[in-house]
């Protein structure tokens, strides 16, 4: 494996808005931290983190200034945004929605990118996790304890 690991929007949002398992995401940003681990998404991060904090603030879960907040505080974390300038990366996700039978490409590009780099992908998206887990082992889910 790399010193490069894959997050997915999911994951990414505990380490700014309080969630049940935010203490356990933010143990994993530490870890990498410490690590030197390059923290990786596709383009797409982030337009869904920003959608995301959109939503909660529409919803009242947060005002738009913490939306904004958050949204600065996950920019500033460095995360390596990977644009798909390449055809293999987005036919590879392609690939992953049709094997996978996923609704959409959006998390089989997060798929492709760990791939491509050779990486882990972590993820707090179960649904996901239980759809690619028997043939995935590099994809992880936020609170597993699989080795």
């Amino acid at each position: 494996m790399s010193d490069a690991v894959v997050v997915d929007a999911n994951l990414a949002l505990k380490w700014v808005l309080l969630e049940v398992d935010s203490t356990m995401s933010l143990g994993l940003l530490d870890k990498w931290t410490d690590e030197r681990k390059e923290i990786m998404a596709p383009a797409l991060f982030a337009y869904e983190v920003t959608n995301i904090l959109h939503r909660h603030a529409i919803a009242g879960k947060l005002t738009y200034d913490e939306a904004l907040q958050g949204l600065s505080k996950l920019f500033s974390l460095g995360i390596l945004l990977q644009f798909s300038l390449y055809e293999e990366t987005s036919a590879r996700a392609i690939e992953f929605a049709h094997r996978f039978h996923l609704p959409a490409t959006y998390d089989a590009h997060y798929l492709a990118l760990a791939q491509r780099e050779q990486c882990e992908f972590w993820t707090a998206d179960a649904r996901l996790w239980n759809t690619v887990k028997n043939e995935l082992n590099w994809v992880r889910l936020l609170g597993d304890s699989r080795p």
